[in-house]
């Protein structure tokens, strides 16, 4: 009778542990999610292992980009803006390509940029890219670092 009693008990635990064990997944973050609903402003730009972003002009330093569930990409001056008769705002476009490692985003004036994605998370974003220089064969290779405002 004790051993019945036994079997009897194991039995009831383990169907009330199966019953009432939660859910263990948690619900996937996407790069996407990651990248829109806020806004990112370049806060680092390296080039050869150092920051070269005390070359960059004030009114540069303030820019925004957000990036919107629709692909749609909204370029923000900033307080400061570089020329005062260029828009506020302009929207363009973005998108994954290479299997989500590189983002490429299109400026209102079609100006096409391709960069690899290094770290994106929910507030950090680094992209790098070579960029080579017109009319030479000389490339350089940046790494840009945007903080999520």
């Amino acid at each position: 009778m004790k051993r019945f009693s036994t079997y009897v008990f194991t039995a009831a635990l383990a169907v009330l542990t199966i019953g009432c064990k939660k859910d263990s997944t948690a619900p996937t973050v996407t790069k996407t999610d990651l990248l829109t609903g806020k806004s990112w402003k370049a806060t680092d730009i390296k080039h050869g292992g150092g920051s070269i972003f005390a070359l960059v002009s004030a009114c540069s330093k303030d820019d925004l980009v957000q990036f919107n569930l629709n692909k749609t990409a909204v370029f923000d001056e900033g307080a400061q803006r570089c020329t005062a008769i260029a828009p506020q705002t302009s929207t363009g476009s973005w998108d994954f390509t290479d299997n989500e490692t590189t983002l490429k985003t299109t400026t209102a004036a079609g100006v096409v940029k391709e960069e690899t994605i290094v770290t994106l998370n929910s507030t950090t974003l680094v992209l790098s890219r070579v960029f080579t220089l017109y009319g030479s064969n000389n490339s350089l290779l940046y790494e840009v670092t945007y903080t999520a405002q």
